[in-house]
């Protein structure tokens, strides 16, 4: 009997650690400002004239000389000329929201990635997912960016591997 009230006693001064029915739930993992920001830093990814093809036009081509040399306010404008252009343009959308998010306009980022996302699968489906998890940690909106991580994931593709560290650094384990 005396080991029964004593387990009932510490279960409940130790409610967190799970050990009965009405234990108060994990606290929310913290993770400090400093570490979102460097989770949340975006690499621009590189750009090949091959992959527009003959179809680009001469705006986004320029657009995009502008962004080979790291002027992405640069190429903000062309962009946004090349996707008004031609609104089913898929690539010019993707470079544009890199761009926005890279001159720190982050909500019009993460709209122009939702297009290409809406677009459905393109060549830039997986990275667009990418960087809309790293604009919303970005954000602090971190169950989003974990869903975000977790849709490149089902797709094994090439950022796999990155999504899943930068996963397992956003969200607790069990």
């Amino acid at each position: 009997m005396g080991v029964f009230a004593w387990l009932a006693v510490q279960s409940h001064r130790e409610a967190g650690l799970g050990r009965t029915a009405n234990a108060a739930p994990p606290p929310i993992r913290e993770i400090p400002a400093e570490r979102i920001e460097l989770l949340a830093r975006i690499e621009p990814p590189e750009y090949e004239a091959v992959a527009a093809g003959a179809k680009s036009s001469p705006g986004f081509r320029a657009a995009m000389e502008h962004y080979r040399k790291r002027d992405y306010a640069g190429a903000i404008l062309g962009l946004r000329a090349a996707t008004q252009a031609q609104p089913q343009s898929v690539e010019a959308q993707f470079y544009l929201a890199i761009c926005l998010l890279l001159t720190n306009d982050r909500l019009a980022g993460i709209q122009e990635l939702q297009t290409v996302i809406a677009a459905g699968d393109t060549p830039y489906l997986e990275q667009s997912h990418f960087y809309l998890a790293k604009a919303l940690l970005g954000d602090r909106n971190i169950s989003a960016a974990e869903r975000e991580l977790r849709k490149i994931m089902e797709m094994h593709g090439q950022l796999e591997k990155q999504a899943q560290v930068l996963k397992a650094q956003i969200v607790p384990r069990p």
